[in-house]
């Protein structure tokens, strides 16, 4: 992390900071800086660059930023086919991954033939592919639902869901900052002092890991720096902290391969926590459970994973 790297990143922080003021979308989508290039019900297009403040040690985008760009893709695909002030909900998402490394201009997109009326609460499948440098990262595929918002009022529509010559929001000064957004640049600072290899991300979305005797737990402490538009942990960082807390479960096995996830509740509250279960470690492959719960116990995910040693 060069001087310059970090500087940057504390602008980028700020500017997220007051482009959330604006209503309608949410710090982590503005500090990633995703850009639509296609969104209609043909289908969406976000890309993401691979930056300092989103990549990993060898320079690869670390897995949370990934993760985020696909359920931001996925999810939008079907909000197409409501109104902007409504909200959306994942269900369900499984990622299969391709192998693919995740460079440079990494390339989200998906489609959804939109919400089917079988169900009370009517569901969308979505599906999609991540790629970077011309191969695919991942292929995707999920269900979303669309319920009523946590108060019942109307949403601001997502950036690309209005005029795109938008006036950018003024830039805050410090001293303009209420407390969470004070927050925000702490947790900045604190993943800057000790991202002493680069690996900056991991120290600000990821969870903290501990080994025990019955496998591994995670806890990620809650705030603006990963909450979405309403309030809760943003989908692809909630799936992100199952993830960094199962592979930590079977560290002989560090090829992520696939992952299913079963979305049950909001993660809310001052954390959320992660324990995992090693469902099989053979010679090639693993898999592990991990369930994650919010502050008093309650249910949010349910997660399985495959893992495999890497070919020699």
């Amino acid at each position: 992390m060069t001087p310059t790297d970090a500087e940057l990143i504390r602008r980028r922080a700020l500017v997220a900071l007051s482009s959330n003021r604006v209503p309608g979308y949410h710090f982590p989508g503005h500090f990633l800086d995703l850009q639509c290039t296609r969104y209609d019900r043909g289908g969406i297009v976000l890309e993401m660059d691979t930056c300092a403040h989103n990549s990993d040690p060898g320079g690869t985008a670390n897995l949370g930023a990934v993760a985020f760009l696909a359920d931001m893709a996925l999810a939008s695909s079907c909000r197409v086919f409501v109104d902007p002030t409504r909200r959306t909900a994942t269900l369900k998402l499984h990622m299969d991954f391709c192998g693919g490394e995740a460079r440079g201009r990494i390339r989200a997109q998906a489609h959804s033939s939109g919400f089917s009326e079988r169900t009370a609460l009517a569901q969308a499948q979505c599906y999609g592919e991540v790629s970077a440098l011309g191969r695919p990262i991942l292929r995707m595929t999920g269900t979303w639902v669309s319920p009523p918002s946590p108060d019942g009022r109307p949403l601001h529509p997502l950036p690309w869901e209005h005029d795109a010559n938008a006036a950018a929001a003024p830039l805050l000064a410090p001293g303009e900052l209420d407390a969470m957004e004070r927050d925000v640049l702490k947790r900045v600072e604190r993943a800057l002092r000790d991202a002493k290899h680069g690996e900056f991300m991991q120290r600000l979305w990821a969870p903290v890991v501990r080994h025990g005797a019955r496998g591994t737990t995670g806890r990620l402490p809650l705030g603006l720096h990963v909450g979405n538009r309403v309030g809760h942990v943003q989908g692809g960082l909630s799936l992100y902290t199952a993830l960094v807390t199962a592979l930590a479960a079977v560290p002989h096995h560090p090829v992520l391969t696939a992952v299913s996830a079963w979305y049950i509740s909001p993660g809310e509250g001052r954390s959320l926590n992660a324990r995992t279960t090693i469902l099989q470690k053979g010679r090639n492959i693993a898999v592990v459970r991990a369930e994650v719960f919010a502050t008093g116990g309650k249910r949010v995910l349910e997660v399985v994973s495959n893992h495999a040693i890497a070919r020699r």
